[in-house]
């Protein structure tokens, strides 16, 4: 910042002229106008000069006639100061130079700069001119924005060896008070220090305050010619509290007025006006009112009226401005200021547009007081807020009346209010009309281009901007950016972003600013963050759009990382940087650290909460299922809650299917707003999940009376240079064919994989006989799916297809989304109303945090429970690092004895929980939260060592969780996550360790029944992840299981000598098999004889390179027979089914079913060996294995190197082996042998490639049996419970 020494001589004496002299004598004519005059009655004055002048009746005194001048002057009524003049011509009277320099004065400020030149020129001919005359024609050029002529005029002046006075210098320091001529401002600030007027004369000062502040933006240096100033008045310090305002510091401006009471100074209205807008821009009521107060006794509360009606407007806490309109009404004399006050603030606060048009309409009606072009702005954006063109245009039609139509900032309010009514058209005729179009004329019809999506028209106005050199502003580029990034259009945002390269603006803060918000919102977060980190400027804007990126990416780890970077780097955060905190908190279900950061917001940087705050709170609330502390907290406010909170209650009201809670909801809503669609729609969609058909019947007629529509759900995909923007069961695109084509074929392909329709979403009664199967068409027309197929039918398969939404994405599509990932292979990436779904490799960012189909907490299980506890209650803490293997021991511990009594359920809230091993009880639920994730310690001692299993005989760790002789234990969620951390446990087995031990499981139950292990997430296990051995009744279902494909002894589910297991609905990927069916091994075994039976497996998508999808044996020496397999997937798996044994291990396995699979990719289709890990230790070599009845049906496979690997044992052969209906469609890259087959007998029926000899054809008609009967498992009927 440039600074200035200042060193001030004393001032120089100046000569001083005489005032002309007045004649004596007044005729008749000089006394009647004086008369007149003196009465207040210019008109009258004017008239009589006009009456006498038709009689030949003149003025006679100079005098008179420069009353007359500065008379309409003041009265601003030039057209009667010319008239005057031309009387002036016609009398006899020679001017003298103060006539000529009203003169000047008066065309000076009509705007005729040619009249004020004519008439300085003719006093330069007769030599009348003198300092107040050059002055005045100073001031004239720089008010006309001539200011370079009135700084040559001033140079011409010092040419002339005239010394200039205090008028002089101000009127040129005036004219360089901008940024073009502040330099020689600061050369005529060294001459006029010589001179002593400086530090003397206070019009002098007030100039060059301006002049620093308007040239420089320099308030520094503003002050430090405030502060050596001698002579201060109230104006001095009022400019300089003005000037603060401008600048944007309210703060200073407000310590200036303290100041200037403090220093004996009475503020007049024009101080009180200025540092009631301080007031307005710190929110700050409780000064407001104390002067307010202060106005009232000090008699001017009328003549600041309008700086309180917009203090009022401003600073209303609760959105209410009673306290606004009361100033108004109690105003004696309504001004259009006042009037213009009022509605403009009514127009900036949220739904109260309406009412500012009422007032406008008000002041039309009264007529007293007629609005000016800016109370037409204001009555424009009201119209453009409410979307009501209809209004606007009758508004326009009173513009048009009082001739302020084609005023430039009230015709750029009139194509903002058509771009904001979607009335593009209207707009572009308003745009054409304008016979001078500014930048911001262009930038608000460039933003309804963009709005429209109009990008040819938006960037043709860009290039109209650059070719007349009108100076692309950052807005210009925001505008642009901005409508790129709310379709996606990331091709057209770089193109964007290489013109701010090409303009050097690179470095603009607000234009980087948008490049961040552009590149988030177009889906490309690391550009954003490149972005960001290239700025050396960063303002809270910068530091709040990428957190807002982050947040609506889900990546809340890197929303609270930014946010404390940005505390370090000393940036106040603001209310918008908190919005977006707690939002990341809300898509990942951070409920503590939304808590946290919630109270810090006023705790720590004294930002007041505001409704879009608690909106968030409430919406974090209920995505954690926590609907009654949702509801206790809306409550508990300290201001009535609008519809958005409302409507977000309502929204987790719908979800939860609480009806009681929904109408409460709902009827606050319509008390606020009787035409808000959402009301009555998620009121109807309440009923209707609860089949109240009826009601939700009455819900939409109400709708229907009101004319009310919900807004359609659309989904559009940039393909090429093109957006093609599909809607529920659209058929107009040229493609609709092919497209619905490929979506059928996906369906069925999907639904083999496990994907089932969730036909809850189709909230409509239907009266086909088979509803399902409509609710299922209706499902599949949905805008984002047939975006999707678009994109994958149109798009290079090496890039993502990227689509967006303006709506939330429903939860079925979301479902189908991941599954397309998997079958297609390709990425998937979902815009929503609400954040990013990456959708890769049947998974998805969000971890299904923000689907709309769950429930909340309500889950399935065998059994509910009639007591509950959480996590928190025994001093768990969720931090990641803080150890709460204490916790979890003693919450069992002390729910133990409550389990008896009806059962109990611990509840694991958000967050991320460290711990080691802790064993269950029995009648007990482990409910893991979406948004919650278990830890495992990576520390050995954490889990002790235990006994040796008997038909294993290994030394082991504990599991991470382990029960063993219990009964009825259910471990569950809405997707919570166990995380395994097996990286270190890893890296030690494959460098040698734990050769003789086995590292510890995710999940073992020994010795119970009635188990159930569902809807939970498993990571990184050390070793196997579940594992049930010697139990009865066991349930696992929709389990997500995920490991490295590298990772060692990964197993996915291990059913171990379990009796009456049902499988279901689950997905593994993993570094060894998928499921791993066992019962003991070798002689251990034998000798324990427990075998695995009724064992049921459906539904079962698996991924394991180098291992099989259900692997039978080798642990198969207790028995394996009974097992049903049904409806798998399987993609870049080893093999299908294996059956590993070998002499030795006894046992064995048979009556093995299995149908309806899906392969991709696959190195074996079938695969036996009776070789598998011969053991030298305890081997039998009269323990043979037997190995019987194994029927395979419905099979297809893509892309496999070997059909089938059967490899008895000799003299101990594989016998009644069959298969029929399987199709292998071989790789590229096959071996010549399909079929190596040794010691195994069956037969076979329509299997391609042919089967080996040992596998003959029984011809065309034979299929290998499957059982019709259903183990006892599978009839069991799971309870809704709640947690």
């Amino acid at each position: 910042m440039a600074m200035i020494s200042f060193s001030l001589p004393s001032p120089a004496k100046l000569p001083i002229t005489s005032p002309p002299s007045v004649p004596n004598r007044i005729n008749i004519a000089d006394r009647l106008i004086l008369r007149h005059l003196n009465a207040g009655d210019l008109r009258g004055a004017i008239s009589s000069l006009d009456l006498m002048a038709r009689d030949g009746i003149r003025p006679t005194d100079s005098a008179t006639f420069s009353t007359l001048l500065k008379s309409c002057i003041r009265a601003r009524d030039f057209r009667l100061g010319k008239l005057v003049h031309s009387r002036l011509a016609e009398s006899d009277i020679e001017p003298d130079s103060v006539l000529y320099n009203s003169l000047i004065s008066l065309y000076s400020k009509s705007g005729d700069l040619a009249g004020a030149e004519d008439v300085f020129e003719t006093m330069g001919r007769i030599g009348k001119r003198d300092n107040v005359s050059w002055s005045a024609m100073m001031a004239c050029y720089g008010n006309n924005g001539k200011e370079l002529d009135a700084i040559k005029l001033f140079v011409g002046f010092l040419e002339l060896g005239l010394v200039p006075n205090d008028y002089c210098y101000t009127a040129v320091i005036r004219a360089c008070s901008n940024p073009e001529n502040v330099a020689v401002g600061r050369v005529i600030l060294g001459f006029l220090m010589k001179t002593g007027y400086f530090e003397s004369d206070v019009c002098v000062g007030c100039s060059l305050i301006d002049m620093f502040v308007k040239g420089e933006n320099n308030l520094e240096n503003a002050y430090k010619v405030f502060d050596q100033m001698s002579d201060l008045n109230v104006v001095t310090w009022t400019l300089m509290i003005t000037r603060c305002m401008q600048m944007g510091f309210p703060k200073e401006a407000v310590r200036f007025f303290l100041d200037m009471v403090l220093s004996g100074f009475e503020a007049d209205k024009f101080t009180l006006s200025s540092v009631f807008s301080a007031c307005a821009e710190l929110e700050d009521l409780f000064l407001g009112k104390q002067l307010h107060s202060w106005a009232i006794r000090s008699g001017m509360a009328d003549d600041v009226g309008c700086s309180l009606v917009d203090m009022y407007a401003k600073c209303s806490a609760d959105g209410s401005l009673d306290d606004c309109r009361k100033v108004f009404d109690r105003m004696e004399d309504h001004s259009v200021m006042s009037w213009t006050a009022l509605i403009t603030g009514y127009m900036q606060r949220c739904n109260l547009d309406a009412e500012a048009i009422n007032l406008f309409c008000e002041m039309i009606s009264q007529g007293r007081v007629q609005p000016n072009h800016f109370t037409f702005s204001s009555a424009f954006k009201a119209c453009g807020n409410l979307s009501d063109p209809r209004v606007g245009k009758q508004v326009l039609g009173h513009a048009f009346k009082r001739g302020l139509a084609s005023n430039s900032s009230v015709a750029n309010s009139v194509i903002s209010m058509f771009v904001k009514s979607d009335m593009m058209e209207d707009a572009r005729r308003a745009f054409d009309s304008l016979s001078e179009k500014n930048l911001v004329s262009y930038n608000t019809f460039l933003d309804g281009a963009c709005r429209s999506l109009d990008f040819e028209e938006a960037f043709e106005l860009f290039h109209e901007i650059t070719e007349r050199e009108l100076g692309v502003s950052a807005f210009t580029f925001a505008s642009l950016l901005s409508g790129v990034a709310s379709v996606g259009s990331i091709r057209k945002g770089e193109q964007l972003h290489s013109q701010v390269v090409k303009l050097g603006l690179s470095c603009n803060q607000p234009v980087c600013n948008a490049l961040i918000s552009m590149y988030s919102k177009c889906g490309s977060i690391d550009t954003a963050s490149r972005v960001f980190n290239l700025m050396e400027d960063r303002n809270v804007i910068s530091w709040t759009s990428m957190i807002t990126g982050f947040a609506k990416h889900g990546f809340a780890k890197r929303v609270l990382e930014t946010f404390n970077q940005m505390m370090e780097a000393g940036v106040k955060p603001n209310e918008v940087t908190y919005v977006a905190i707690l939002s990341a908190c809300s898509h990942v279900g951070l409920v503590s650290e939304g808590w946290r950061n919630f109270k810090s917001m006023y705790e720590d940087h004294k930002i007041k909460p505001k409704m879009e705050h608690y909106a968030c709170m409430v919406d974090l609330l209920c995505r954690s299922g926590l609907l009654t502390d949702a509801f206790e907290f809306i409550n508990t406010m300290p201001f009535q809650a609008d519809v958005l909170v409302w409507r977000t209650f309502l929204g987790a009201c719908r979800v939860h299917s609480n009806t009681e809670l929904g109408e409460i909801s709902s009827r606050k809503i319509l008390e606020l707003d009787p035409n808000e669609p959402a009301a009555y729609i998620q009121l109807s969609n309440i009923y209707a999940s609860t089949g109240k058909w009826e009601e939700s019947a009455e819900m939409r007629k109400k709708m229907k009376e009101r004319n009310l529509v919900k807004e359609g759900g659309c989904s559009w995909i940039e393909v090429g240079d093109k957006f093609h923007k599909f809607y529920v069961g659209d058929t107009s695109h040229p493609n609709t064919h092919r497209i619905y084509d490929e979506l059928d074929r996906l369906i069925r392909e999907i639904k083999r994989c496990g994907y089932v329709p969730d036909t809850d979403l189709v909230l409509h009664k239907l009266e086909e006989e088979d509803d399902v199967a409509e609710k299922e068409r209706l499902l599949f027309q949905h805008s984002e799916k047939i975006a999707v197929v678009f994109g994958l039918i149109s798009t290079s398969k090496s890039r993502p297809v990227r689509v967006f939404k303006n709506l939330r994405v429903c939860g079925d599509c979301h479902n189908a989304m991941k599954y397309i990932t998997v079958v297609s292979g390709r990425e998937i990436v979902l815009r929503d109303l609400n954040r990013f779904h990456h959708f890769k490799d049947g998974k998805c960012s969000c971890n299904d945090y923000c689907v709309e189909s769950k429930k909340g907490l309500e889950y399935m299980a065998m059994q509910c429970r009639k007591h509950k506890a959480v996590l928190t209650d025994f001093g768990a803490v969720g931090d990641g690092k803080t150890s709460n293997t204490k916790a979890f021991r003693d919450a069992i511990a002390k729910l133990t004895p409550q389990a008896a009594d009806g059962g109990v359920q611990l509840i694991v809230p958000p967050g991320n929980w460290l711990t080691g091993s802790f064993n269950l009880t029995s009648h007990f639920t482990l409910f893991i939260q979406q948004g919650a994730t278990i830890l495992a310690s990576q520390v050995e001692s954490e889990y002790p060592m235990i006994p040796r299993l008997p038909s294993y005989g290994d030394a082991r760790f504990a599991s991470l969780i382990y029960g063993t002789n219990l009964t009825d234990v259910v471990i569950t969620g809405n997707k919570g996550t166990i995380n395994g951390q097996g990286k270190s446990w890893w890296l030690k087995y494959r460098s040698g360790g734990f050769n003789l031990i086995s590292r510890p499981l995710l999940i073992e139950i020994l010795y119970s029944e009635n188990i159930q292990i569902s809807d939970i997430n498993l990571v990184d296990s050390p070793m196997w992840n579940i594992h049930p051995v010697y139990c009865k009744n066991v349930i696992i279902k929709n389990i997500k299981i995920d490991a490295p494909i590298d990772s060692p002894n990964t197993d996915g589910i291990n059913p171990d000598s379990c009796t009456n297991t049902l499988i279901e609905d689950c997905s593994v990927t993993s570094g060894d098999d998928c499921i791993a069916v066992k019962s003991g091994i070798d002689q251990y075994g034998i000798a324990t004889a427990i075998p695995t039976q009724q064992l049921s497996i459906r539904r079962l998508t698996c991924v394991s390179p180098d291992s099989a999808g259900i692997a039978i044996g080798s642990e198969m020496s207790g028995g394996i027979k009974d097992v049903r397999i049904e409806e798998v997937t399987l993609i870049n798996t080893q093999s299908a089914i294996r059956i590993k044994t070998a002499i030795g291990r006894g046992g064995y396995v048979k009556d093995i079913f299995a149908r309806r699979f899906t392969m991709k990719n696959m190195k074996y289709v079938f695969w036996m060996t009776g070789s598998y890990k011969l053991h030298p230790i305890g081997f039998d070599p009269n323990a043979l294995p037997e190995i019987r009845n194994i029927n395979y049906r419905d099979m297809t496979a893509d892309n496999v190197t070997i059909s089938a690997k059967l490899e008895g044992i000799k003299k101990d052969p594989f016998t009644g082996i069959c298969m029929s209906n399987v199709t292998m469609d071989l790789s590229p890259t096959t071996k010549k042998l399909q079929w190596n087959c040794t010691d195994v007998a069956g037969v076979t029926s329509r299997v391609k490639p042919e089967p080996c000899s040992l596998l003959p054809s029984k011809g065309p008609a034979m299929d290998c049996h499957f059982p019709t009967d259903k183990i006892p498992i599978e009839s069991v009927v799971l309870n809704k419970c709640t947690a």
